[in-house]
C-alpha cells in the first residue's frame, strides 16, 4: 500500500468531523483575506483620494448594499397582511451613523466614524407575536437574500449550480466553466460575487432587531439536538451535517480563491499609485 493510500485510510474515519470544522476554518479564513483586501482598497484610495479615499469601499460594494436592503424590504412587504408597512427606502446613501451608549445618548469620537450604507424603515403594530417574527426575518433577510444572490451569480459566470462539482472525469481536471458556457460572463460576475458576500451580513441592529427570533431559533435548535439526542439519532444527524458542510465548505472555498485573486489585483494597484 502506497503511503498516500495509507494516510487516506487514516484519515477517512474522521472525514466527517474534518469536513465539519472546514466550514470553520474557512469562513476564519475568509474573514482575513476579506479584511486584507479592505485594507488594500483603503491604501489605494488613500494614495488617490486621500481623505474620501475610505469611500471607495462603499461605493465598491454598492451593488451589495442594494441586494442588501431590498432583501429587507422584500420580508416587509410579505408581512404586510400582519400590519407591517415601508415608510422609506435608502437603497445606497452614505451617511454619518450615530453610536449611542447604554443610556441611549450619542457618543462622539474623534476617531473614524461608521457609516450606513442603507436603510429600511418601517412601521408595524406593538406586542404581538407576528410583529416579533416579522422583525427577526427582516433582520436576517440579507443573509439568505445575498446567499440566493451569490448561487445565482456562480451560476452565471460558469453554469454550474453551487452544489455540482465541476470535475471532469473523462479529463481528470477541474473545470471553472461548464464546456460551450460564454466566458464573458467572468468579466462581471466575479465582481457581483464579492461585493454581495460583503454585505449579506446583517448589521449590528439588524441582529437587535432580531434579537427574539434568533433566541427564539436557538430554543427550537436545542430542543432538536435534544430530541436527536433522546432517540439517538446522531448518524443521521452526522450524515446531513456532512453533506451540509461540504457544501458550504465548497462555496467558501470558491469565496476564498476569488479573495486572494482580488487582494493581488489589489495590490498591484496600490504599488502602481506608489510609484
Amino acid at each position: 500500500m502506497d503511503p498516500q493510500t495509507q494516510l487516506m485510510g487514516q484519515i477517512a474515519p474522521y472525514e466527517p468531523e474534518l469536513i465539519i470544522a472546514g466550514v470553520f476554518v474557512l469562513f476564519m479564513l475568509l474573514r482575513v483575506t476579506r479584511k486584507a483586501l479592505r485594507q488594500r482598497v483603503d491604501a489605494f484610495g488613500y494614495y488617490t483620494l486621500r481623505d474620501k479615499g475610505s469611500l471607495i469601499w462603499f461605493w465598491l460594494n454598492a451593488p451589495g448594499v442594494v441586494i442588501h436592503e431590498l432583501s429587507h424590504a422584500i420580508v416587509v412587504l410579505l408581512f404586510s397582511p400582519f400590519g407591517f408597512r415601508i415608510t422609506s427606502v435608502t437603497l445606497f446613501r452614505i451617511k454619518p451613523m450615530a453610536q449611542r451608549g447604554p443610556n441611549g445618548r450619542i457618543i462622539r469620537r474623534n476617531g473614524p466614524q461608521s457609516l450606513q450604507l442603507g436603510e429600511v424603515q418601517y412601521v408595524r403594530p406593538q406586542g404581538r407575536l407576528m410583529s416579533y417574527i416579522g422583525d427577526g426575518f427582516s433582520g436576517v433577510a440579507p443573509l439568505f437574500g445575498g446567499i440566493a444572490a451569490f448561487i445565482f451569480l456562480y451560476w452565471i459566470a460558469t453554469g454550474y449550480n453551487i452544489w455540482d462539482v465541476p470535475f471532469s472525469v473523462t479529463h481528470q481536471q477541474w473545470q471553472i466553466t461548464r464546456p460551450g458556457w460564454p466566458l464573458w460572463t467572468l468579466i462581471f460576475a466575479p465582481y457581483l460575487i464579492l461585493t454581495v458576500t460583503s454585505e449579506l451580513w446583517p448589521s449590528h441592529q439588524d441582529w437587535i432587531g432580531a434579537r427574539w427570533f434568533v433566541m427564539g431559533m436557538l430554543l427550537l435548535l436545542t430542543g432538536l439536538l435534544f430530541a436527536i439526542w433522546y432517540f439517538k439519532r446522531f448518524d443521521e444527524l452526522l450524515t446531513i451535517s456532512t453533506m451540509v458542510a461540504s457544501h458550504i465548505d465548497f462555496a467558501l472555498s470558491i469565496l476564498l480563491v476569488l479573495d486572494l485573486i482580488f487582494v493581488v489585483i489589489a495590490e498591484g494597484l496600490v504599488r502602481l499609485v506608489q510609484l
